[in-house]
């Protein structure tokens, strides 16, 4: 297991500067790779292909937890720690409040981890974490919805109740957080009094540590107690969740074009005559898409053939590429049949535009025009890049003591959250 996830650090390290290479992330729907793995991994994980190994897969996991040192031996220690206090000034002076801290980690889970691992490997394949493009965390605490910082401020207004009839004036607490003063900090409802987290990293790889702090109001130390003494999940107190962006690659597609180019200056010669033999931009473009579309070069002048999976047929891949197929027919064919000519409008003093349009004229290709059989044009087209968008959503789970038992540990007696640190039950 050491040896394997070294490797997969080692990776990680040439991975992080995917950007001075040309190997990149596929997207799914270009090569997809999940299938190589079991049902399981693919619950765990986001699977990517590369663009240049075959044998390379990208994983972003699909949910991470507490980071944990020495996660192999029989004490793990869990990067997190909760003790309370009680404050000797300010609005909860003398109340008992619990302050906590600790370091996410989407790669805390080494057992799913290492069943990739086994996977990739029995299949002749290897694993790194994914490069991601742009990164964005975001804390769930007890249902609000943290951008990385809570800070409260709470003062005390008076209020007029009735008693047994009589008036009285009591004082409450009006609560606010300093990121938005004019929606009242339900104290009922909220944990957090304080909390700040470290913000994640674009640009990097999706192996990432994300450090917090906070501090909780006092009606909720002794829940916290009770969670850490049995271990138990946090989901209802913290959880927080990674949004990645990913810059995936698309496969270069081939066509062909069936060209009887006679039939083809025909159609051409027709259109231009349409638009008083001289078309605009937005018009060529239109004969080209038209002629796309065509399945009879004896008729249309073209027909087009697309390579999928090593076989070339009449139907595109998917219908994205029919715009790519319509951009490369044009730069390929324009020049055989039409003369492009700019025209320029003199300035006028004062005016500091230079605005200029360009025509087509249809193009007196004797060349072509005297082919009597038709001709095969290769094409290539490229859908470019894409934003893939997948995230990891990150628990508290498996700690135990904290407060008076001192430092945290490792629930050891769970077999599942020895499953999680890819240990067996003693």
């Amino acid at each position: 297991m050491k040896k394997s996830l070294m490797h997969a650090a080692v990776v990680a390290a040439s991975v992080a500067s995917f950007g001075q290479v040309e190997a990149a992330p596929m997207s799914p729907s270009a090569r997809p790779v999940a299938h190589n793995f079991s049902a399981l991994v693919q619950e765990n994980f986001t699977l990517l292909g590369d663009t240049d190994d075959p044998r390379l897969i990208y994983y972003v996991p699909r949910r991470g937890g507490i980071a944990v040192d020495s996660a192999a031996s029989a004490n793990p220690i869990p990067r997190f720690n909760i003790n309370s206090f009680s404050p000797s000034f300010g609005f909860w002076a003398g109340y008992e409040m619990s302050r906590l801290g600790g370091t996410f980690s989407t790669t805390s889970y080494l057992g799913e981890i290492q069943r990739l691992q086994s996977e990739a490997t029995a299949k002749g394949l290897y694993v790194a974490p994914a490069p991601t493009s742009k990164a964005k965390s975001k804390f769930l605490v007890t249902g609000y919805e943290v951008d990385g910082r809570i800070d409260v401020n709470c003062t005390k207004v008076s209020m007029e109740v009735i008693v047994n009839g009589v008036p009285r004036t009591v004082q409450v607490p009006n609560c606010f957080t300093r990121q938005n003063p004019s929606e009242p900090y339900d104290l009922d409802t909220n944990v957090m009094y304080k909390f700040t987290s470290t913000p994640v990293s674009g640009g990097s790889v999706v192996s990432q540590d994300i450090s917090f702090q906070a501090t909780t109001l006092p009606d909720y130390v002794q829940g916290l107690r009770d969670v850490m003494l049995v271990g138990g999940q946090w989901d209802h107190i913290l959880t927080a969740k990674v949004d990645w962006e990913i810059k995936t690659s698309n496969l270069t597609r081939q066509a062909r074009l069936h060209v009887n180019w006679q039939t083809l200056f025909e159609q051409a010669s027709s259109y231009a005559s349409i638009h008083l033999n001289s078309c605009l931009d937005i018009e060529v473009r239109a004969f080209f898409q038209r002629l796309v579309q065509c399945s009879k070069e004896n008729e249309c002048g073209i027909r087009i053939e697309y390579l999928t999976n090593g076989v070339w047929g009449p139907t595109a891949p998917n219908d994205a590429n029919f715009v790519n197929v319509v951009n490369a027919v044009e730069r390929q064919l324009k020049e055989e049949l039409f003369n492009e000519v700019r025209k320029y409008t003199t300035p006028v003093n004062g005016q500091v535009s230079d605005d200029r349009s360009a025509i087509f004229t249809l193009r007196a290709n004797y060349e072509k025009l005297m082919m009597s059989k038709n001709e095969v044009v290769n094409v290539t087209y490229n859908p470019g890049p894409t934003d893939f968008n997948t995230a990891t959503t990150l628990n508290v789970s498996c700690l135990m003591g904290g407060f008076e038992n001192g430092r945290v540990t490792w629930n050891m007696e769970d077999p599942g959250c020895l499953a999680l640190l890819d240990q067996e039950n003693p």
